[in-house]
């Protein structure tokens, strides 16, 4: 589909994964992506590897009608399933992780900025146990993967059940 400039129209739902896989469980966000991925192929819903990325991203976020963010997040209890919505984001960013954070941060402002941010932000995350250079998740994280996953599914099922007026 194309918007009226002949620009391709943005699927309904994004999914961003960020992190950075060399740096142990920073990379949590990316394999929540492949996982997402695999269980909910749907056109409405498109899939961005961020990466790292800072205000590269800023055309991803300012585009995006509804946005999953799947990250790794900073907290106390290693493993844990995070999930916030909204304004609750900011504070989760502002207890930075790892370096990409402050990108996402600044990205968020920037299209605040613009005003063109997206109707509905959610993150689903799980909380780091080692951001270390290291290949691989820790064990809580891994631990973690499946309920983080399903409530990741749980989001992009409710918003596309919501694009379908069934709620």
């Amino acid at each position: 589909m194309n918007d009226d400039d002949g620009r391709p129209t943005p699927a309904p739902v994004t999914v961003l994964g960020v992190g950075n896989p060399i740096m142990a469980d920073d990379g949590t966000g990316l394999e929540l992506l492949g996982r997402v991925r695999a269980q909910r192929r749907d056109p409405r819903v498109e899939y961005v590897d961020g990466a790292t990325g800072g205000m590269e991203l800023l055309p991803v976020v300012t585009e995006a009608k509804r946005l999953l963010v799947l990250d790794a997040v900073a907290g106390s209890t290693p493993g844990q399933v995070v999930q916030l919505s909204g304004d609750q984001l900011p504070r989760l960013l502002s207890g930075k992780l790892s370096p990409h954070q402050v990108g996402l941060l600044d990205v968020f402002a920037a299209a605040r900025l613009l005003d063109r941010e997206p109707e509905v932000i959610e993150v689903v995350g799980v909380v780091a146990a080692k951001v270390e250079m290291r290949l691989g998740l820790s064990g809580p994280v891994t631990g973690a993967l499946g309920e983080a996953v399903g409530a990741a599914v749980q989001v992009i099922d409710t918003w596309l059940a919501e694009l379908d007026g069934q709620l």
